[in-house]
């Protein structure tokens, strides 16, 4: 049974709210433009990982939690998969590469081989697995639970894997990975199947997710150079007008009532969950103060302060749209 499922990262929800809000010759566009790239391809190959899972359903009681973050002896740990039995816990490392990929050992080593010959050297998945299992086995002993914990590398897309030497760890390609969870035997019963249940919801209670927001402070980039305006879906220019009941685009005439929303988002991403009637004209583009005015007190935002002190708050879990506005 799964009881938590894969949700997209905060990070890649902002990155994906900057790039069309940063001058394409700015400084950081490269960087961001990159590390959108990289997180991109990784959430991609879980996703694709997690419909492969799907196929796994045992006899035995069982538990899986996807991207799981916990902070143990003030560090925090994230797994990208957990599967519990009664048996062990399994610490899944979701790899999403291309191209050739050489394993050595002695030190362990990841070698990747683009297709023009580029060879580079990879953060060691194994050596995170270790230091997963050691957080992870601390977590647990406080609770006061002790049972195996093992790890496994997968491969999200098939590459040319080459061993150089034979490796403790099992690593396999995401479509292999079903079968071989299957192969692995729980003859024995350490934990009950009250106590894997009593300890997934323990793990998805105490699960931290990262809040890389807002990005132009967690990333440092200048707040004055977050392009303001109201973006239309239809063709992505920034710049919507407001008329009489709806934003029209002046690119492509597309209309609607409540993009502004989307542009809040932004702004939470980006700037912070707190916002200005000022700060909310001029972020969109808007010159009537009772228009924004309006346009707040409907958005669900909480009004705090008086007078020239006064902002509103962005609430999170009123804010939910964030990641179907965002979607890849």
């Amino acid at each position: 049974m799964i009881y938590k499922q894969r949700s997209m990262p905060k990070i890649l929800i902002g990155l994906s709210a900057l790039m069309p809000r940063l001058q394409a010759s700015h400084a950081e566009m490269l960087r961001v433009s990159e590390d959108f790239r990289i997180r991109k391809a990784g959430y991609g190959g879980e996703q694709h990982f997690d419909k492969h899972l799907l196929e796994f359903k045992p006899h035995y009681p069982h538990a899986i939690l996807h991207d799981v973050c916990l902070k143990q002896n003030g560090v925090y740990f994230q797994m990208d998969s957990v599967l519990i039995t009664p048996a062990f816990i399994l610490i899944i490392e979701v790899k999403n590469l291309a191209g050739k990929i050489t394993v050595k050992s002695n030190p362990t080593q990841f070698i990747q081989e683009s297709p023009t010959g580029e060879r580079k050297v990879l953060s060691n998945p194994i050596a995170e697995l270790n230091r997963k299992q050691l957080f992870l086995n601390e977590w647990l002993k406080q609770r006061k639970i002790d049972i195996p914990i093992s790890g496994l590398v997968t491969f999200a897309f098939t590459n040319e894997l080459i061993f150089e030497n034979v490796l403790e760890t099992k690593i396999t390609f995401t479509n292999e990975t079903p079968t071989y969870l299957y192969s692995l035997s729980v003859d024995k019963e350490i934990i009950s199947k009250d106590t894997i249940r009593k300890l997934a919801f323990e793990l998805r209670n105490n699960h931290q997710e990262y809040d890389p927001f807002p990005l132009t402070k967690s990333m440092n980039i200048s707040p004055i150079d977050i392009l303001p305006g109201v973006i239309c879906p239809a063709c992505n220019t920034r710049g919507m007008k407001w008329k009489p009941r709806k934003w029209a685009c002046p690119t492509c005439n597309h209309t609607g009532p409540e993009y502004h929303i989307a542009a809040l988002a932004d702004w939470r991403c980006l700037m912070g969950n707190r916002i200005t009637n000022r700060e909310f004209r001029s972020f969109m583009l808007l010159n009537d103060r009772q228009v924004t005015t309006r346009f707040l007190a409907r958005s669900g935002l909480s009004h705090e302060g008086k007078g020239k002190g006064s902002f509103y708050v962005m609430n999170e879990k009123k804010n939910k749209h964030e990641s179907a506005l965002h979607e890849l």
